[in-house]
């Protein structure tokens, strides 16, 4: 069984929200959310994190050095994108900045081990990255994979600096028709 976790696919991320990422200019959305349709019927488990921020984000030192307020609890901007299909998530994962050990807790619930861990979503400079590396140190006997083609980012220096530091932590980097991508 491997363990899918999709960081961030939320409103205002995408086109037209708070703080969209520009990087790819293609709307990826769809071909995520058909990987996490294709992976959940397959029998993986599959985890969604929302970025979750309240009114005072503004004086949170994430706010502080990115004033933008975006994915505040409640609000339309915070929902997962409308064309990931709610049944295909088993998790979602609430996160008050980039990465969460609360991810992990929610992954240990599973009491076999997983074969593999594939992350997609954004951002992966951030985010992604942050999660991934999290991820790494806590599951070190693990494979894990990001899914480059299914990952969205600031802009493509960016993503390009992140898919680097994610091959120097012996996390694989995989597209759409790597062997078991």
């Amino acid at each position: 069984m491997k363990a899918i976790i999709m960081v961030d696919v939320q409103k205002d991320f995408l086109k037209g929200g708070a703080l969209p990422y520009g990087y790819p200019d293609l709307d990826i959305v769809p071909k995520i959310a058909e990987f996490v349709k294709e992976r959940h019927n397959a029998g993986d488990v599959v985890f969604a994190t929302l970025d979750t921020h309240h009114g005072n984000y503004l004086d949170t030192l994430e706010g502080r050095r990115l004033p933008v307020k975006h994915c505040i609890a409640g609000t339309p901007g915070h929902c997962p994108d409308g064309r990931i299909a709610p049944e295909c998530i088993d998790h979602f994962v609430i996160k008050n900045t980039f990465g969460t050990m609360y991810l992990v807790q929610r992954m240990n619930e599973y009491p076999d081990d997983y074969d593999e861990i594939v992350l997609c979503g954004g951002c992966t400079s951030i985010c992604l990255l942050a999660n991934a590396v999290i991820l790494r140190a806590m599951f070190p006997d693990t494979p894990i994979s990001v899914r480059a083609d299914l990952c969205f980012d600031l802009n493509e220096e960016s993503h390009n600096a992140a898919l680097a530091v994610l091959r120097n932590q012996m996390i694989d980097v995989k597209y759409k028709g790597d062997e078991n991508a």
